[in-house]
């Protein structure tokens, strides 16, 4: 439970304030837990920051886990892929700002390592399911899968980050649409 508190108040934090000026004394007193507690959990600043980055990438890929798990046509597996991903973002805002701003910003390059692991694990994961679709299904173009994989990420991280400074302009259903629609019609062959 301490734990659970501790990532919530260190998100917030994180984002707020940045990785260099986010204070562990802030995150206690935010999570309020003794300054013991979280030291106890979390020994050092980059681990905590680790674990809050990691966790939301397992969270989305646990989600779209699940989705594989059913028999659903790749164009509903992907549609639900990028409804993580926004959900994600959009829902957790704090984490959204960590991602977008902090990920790389002078972070200790051990945790950078690690994260950047992560991140590439989490594209490994995308191009299985954009490979199975293009060898089972036959309805994606001939495109590399890590390419791709990378290429929708990066579209829904950007358009995020966008929608996020402009939130009174479009819906969320615009944005989903909108995604979803800049992903398919460029990697499927065809779509009725």
């Amino acid at each position: 439970m301490s734990k659970d508190k501790i990532i919530r108040a260190a998100i917030e934090v994180f984002s707020e304030n940045g990785y260099h000026r986010a204070s562990m004394d802030e995150i206690a007193l935010r999570a309020q837990v003794a300054k013991g507690t979280l030291y106890y959990n979390f020994p050092s600043k980059s681990q905590l920051f680790k674990t809050v980055v990691k966790a939301g990438f397992e969270d989305i890929m646990r989600r779209t886990e699940a989705d594989l798990n059913s028999p659903l046509p790749l164009e509903e597996m992907i549609l639900r892929t990028i409804r993580h991903h926004l959900e994600l973002f959009l829902e957790s805002r704090h984490f959204a700002h960590i991602v977008f701003n902090e990920i790389s910003n002078g972070i200790e390059q051990d945790v950078l390592d690690e994260l950047k692991e992560l991140r590439r694990e989490h594209l490994r994961f995308l191009a299985a399911i954009l490979e199975e679709g293009k060898c089972e299904e036959n309805l994606l173009r001939d495109v590399d899968p890590n390419l791709a994989a990378a290429s929708i990420v990066g579209t829904l991280e950007s358009t995020c980050n966008y929608y996020l400074s402009h939130q009174n302009e479009y819906s969320r259903d615009d944005l989903e649409h909108f995604v979803f629609t800049i992903i398919t019609k460029g990697l499927f062959v065809s779509i009725d």
